[in-house]
């Protein structure tokens, strides 16, 4: 775990970050040991994979549904896509060797610190723009639900303000539970291509590797 505190005053509050598991082959966690380079992915490549526990065609798409009592009430169904423009990686909130058996890799690597991980990454990669880090969210169906108030006749919708629509990058099937899936995203200022390998040597001081794990790890 890391931690952060800040000061409530005038006490202070402290926040303690989960360590991150990325199940991933070998020779992938060789090249990033040795030579710093790492694949991101997309939400396009996520719905390409052809396994079933990597296959998800409905990342970072769902409905919203607006419903409000206010002026006689008004219901609005729209669908929506986010993530087009942003690079991910997928990692799990605990190690369990099942899971490394479920993707059908041999090895990987923990992170220690997200924040830094991620900062790292993002002054290597072109176009950054932004980013956000959370778990998923797991629902049975990719479906949000607010209330924006009386529309006017257009019934027009200012996502842009409701920041909260980032949830649409973190809904999963409520079948994939067990993965206990935590996010880290990259967004950039163009479209991005299906995966991106980035050379971030910076990272991996704020990463351990399975097989270095004293303690936590079961046999591989």
């Amino acid at each position: 775990m890391t931690e952060i505190s800040f000061q409530i005053n005038p006490r202070f509050w402290t926040i303690r970050r989960p360590h991150l598991y990325r199940h991933l082959e070998k020779q992938y966690v060789d090249l990033f040991f040795e030579r710093g380079i790492l694949r991101l992915s997309s939400f396009a490549r996520f719905s390409k994979h052809k396994d079933e526990q990597r296959f998800d065609a409905n990342e970072g798409r769902g409905v919203v549904t607006h419903m409000t009592d206010e002026g006689g009430g008004q219901t609005i169904m729209v669908a929506a896509a986010l993530g087009e423009n942003a690079y991910a990686l997928s990692s799990s909130l605990f190690y369990k060797a099942a899971t490394g058996t479920d993707f059908n890799t041999d090895s990987g690597f923990r992170i220690n610190d997200s924040v830094e991980f991620a900062a790292a990454i993002a002054r290597e990669l072109p176009f950054f723009a932004g980013g956000m880090e959370g778990p998923c969210i797991y629902q049975s169906r990719p479906m949000l639900h607010r209330d924006y108030g009386q529309l006017g006749q257009n019934g027009q919708i200012d996502f842009q303000k409701d920041l909260k629509m980032n949830e649409l990058c973190f809904l999963k099937s409520d079948r994939y539970t067990t993965q206990c899936e935590y996010r880290i995203l990259w967004a950039t200022s163009r479209k991005t291509d299906e995966f991106i390998d980035v050379h971030c040597p910076d990272a991996v001081k704020f990463c351990t590797r399975f097989e270095d794990l004293i303690g936590e790890t079961q046999p591989l």
